[in-house]
C-alpha cells in the first residue's frame, strides 16, 4: 500500500503542475485539499457520494453548470478518493456562477471569495481532466489506461471491433456533451416536487434529447416504464417526506403503476410520468403554499418563495404588494390563517431541511445562508416546528414528524 503521505504529496505536485483542485476523501470525509481553501468551495456532498458507488478505478460526472469532477481510486485502499475538479473548457460565467452559489451552499459574504477561487482554476477538456487522472491512476495502481471506456467494455471476450465501436461511442457522446445526466435530472425533479414548485416542473425540458440515462430494457418501451417506476417510487417519498399522507401518496403511486403497465406506446408513458410528477407536485404545494385567489397575497407568497435567502421581513414584502406592514400582516392572517411572519420563518426552515438533507454544510452556514441571526436561533426555530433537532433530522430524514403552524397562529 502506498503511504498516505506519499499520495498527498504526489496530489499536491499534480495541482501544482495544472492548477486544478485535487481533494482526497477517505469515505465522505476530506483528509486534504490542494490547495488550501475556505469551506465554501469544498465540492458538493452528493457529487463525492456518487463517487463513494464507483466501481472503476477512474470516473467522472457533470455538474449543471458544465463543469466535471473526475475521480480516482487505489486498489488497495478501496475507501480512498482522490477527487479532481471541478473543471470546465470554457471559463465560468456569471450564469454559471448563480448556480453555483445554489449547488454549494454559498452565503453572501462568502461569494466574492467563492468566485475569486473558481476564477484561477485554467480551462481544461474532459479528456484533459481525464488524462491527468489516467497519471494519477498509474501511481497508485501502476495500471496504463489510454482510453476511458467503462468496466464492461474492457472485458477481454469483447471483440477488438466492439470495443472500437464502444470507444468512438463514448468520445462522440462526450463531444455532443451527452452523458447519463440521470442522477442530475432526478435530483432537480425530486427538489421541485418536494418544494411544490410547479412552474419550475413545467419549464423543466424533459425530452428524450435532453435526458440521457443508461440503458435498462431490451427495448424502448419497456425503458420507458422502467424509469416511470423509478421516478414515481422517488415523487412518492418526496412528497410524503413534504407532507402528503402517505396512504394517499402510496395509493396514487400503485395507480400511476399500473395504468403505465397497460399502455403500449412510449410517448404515452411519458405523458403519464409528466402527469403524475405534476400531481405530487400540486399535492406538496397544497401542503406547503396557502391557497388563495387575491392578487395581493399571490404576488407576496411568490416574493418569499423567491427570496428565502434573502433577509426579508414582513414590512418588505408589504412594502412589495403596495400596503402598509400593520395593515398587510392583519389582512394576511385573516384571509389565511396565520401570520406574514410565520410564513417567511416556513418556508427559510423547510429550505433548511432541503440542506440538511442533501448537503453536508455545517449548521452555522446553512443558518447564515438562509439569514437567521444566529445558528442557535436557526436550532430553536426549527425544533419548534418540527419537535426535532436540526442534527436529528440530519440523521434520520424519513422519521421527523411534519410540523404545521399551529404553534405560530
Amino acid at each position: 500500500m502506498i503511504p498516505l503521505q506519499d499520495i498527498k504529496d504526489f496530489c499536491q505536485l499534480n495541482y501544482l503542475d495544472s492548477g486544478i483542485p485535487v481533494y482526497i476523501y477517505r469515505n465522505n470525509t476530506l483528509l486534504q485539499a490542494f490547495p488550501e481553501q475556505s469551506a465554501c468551495t469544498y465540492p458538493p456532498k452528493h457529487y463525492i457520494e456518487e463517487f463513494t458507488e464507483m466501481t472503476d478505478n477512474i470516473a467522472h460526472l457533470s455538474t449543471p453548470y458544465g463543469a466535471y469532477f473526475v475521480a480516482v481510486k487505489p486498489n488497495d485502499d478501496p475507501d480512498l478518493r482522490i477527487v479532481l475538479g471541478p473543471a470546465n473548457y470554457i471559463p465560468f460565467t456569471d450564469a454559471d456562477f448563480h448556480t453555483m452559489y445554489t449547488d454549494y451552499v454559498v452565503v453572501q459574504e462568502k461569494r466574492a471569495e467563492f468566485k475569486t477561487f473558481f476564477q484561477r482554476i485554467p480551462p481544461i477538456a474532459l479528456n484533459g481532466l481525464l488524462s491527468k487522472a489516467a497519471v494519477l491512476n498509474y501511481f497508485l495502481n501502476h495500471e496504463m489506461r489510454t482510453h476511458f471506456v467503462p468496466p464492461d467494455s474492457q472485458n477481454t471476450s469483447v471483440s477488438t471491433e466492439q470495443t472500437e465501436k464502444h470507444i468512438e461511442s463514448f468520445y462522440q457522446q462526450k463531444e455532443d456533451f451527452k452523458h447519463n445526466n440521470s442522477f442530475e435530472i432526478e435530483s432537480m425533479i425530486l427538489h421541485l416536487v418536494e418544494s411544490g414548485d410547479i412552474d419550475g416542473l413545467k419549464n423543466l425540458k424533459l425530452q428524450s434529447s435532453v435526458i440521457h440515462s443508461g440503458i435498462i430494457a431490451p427495448n424502448q418501451l419497456r425503458q420507458t416504464k422502467n424509469i416511470h417506476i423509478i421516478m414515481t417510487a422517488l415523487a412518492t417519498r418526496s412528497a410524503i417526506s413534504s407532507g402528503v399522507d402517505a396512504d394517499e401518496a402510496f395509493q396514487m403511486s400503485d395507480l400511476y403503476i399500473q395504468t403505465a403497465e397497460n399502455l403500449n406506446d412510449p410517448s404515452a408513458v411519458q405523458n403519464l410520468n409528466f402527469q403524475m410528477l405534476l400531481v405530487f407536485t400540486e399535492k406538496v404545494k397544497d401542503k406547503l403554499i396557502p391557497k388563495t385567489s387575491d392578487e395581493a397575497l399571490q404576488r407576496a407568497i411568490q416574493y418569499v418563495l423567491q427570496n428565502i435567502n434573502c433577509p426579508i421581513t414582513a414590512a418588505e414584502v408589504a412594502d412589495h404588494v403596495g400596503f402598509s406592514r400593520s395593515y398587510f400582516s392583519t389582512y394576511f392572517k385573516e384571509q389565511l390563517g396565520f401570520t406574514l411572519s410565520a410564513f417567511i420563518l416556513r418556508c427559510k426552515l423547510e429550505e433548511g431541511k432541503h440542506l440538511l438533507q442533501f448537503t453536508d454544510k455545517p449548521l452555522s452556514v446553512i443558518s447564515n445562508y438562509l439569514c437567521f441571526s444566529s445558528q442557535s436561533h436557526f436550532q430553536t426555530a426549527f425544533k419548534k416546528q418540527y419537535k426535532i433537532t436540526p442534527l436529528q433530522f440530519r440523521k434520520q430524514p424519513e422519521l421527523y414528524g411534519r410540523g404545521l403552524l399551529e404553534n405560530e397562529r
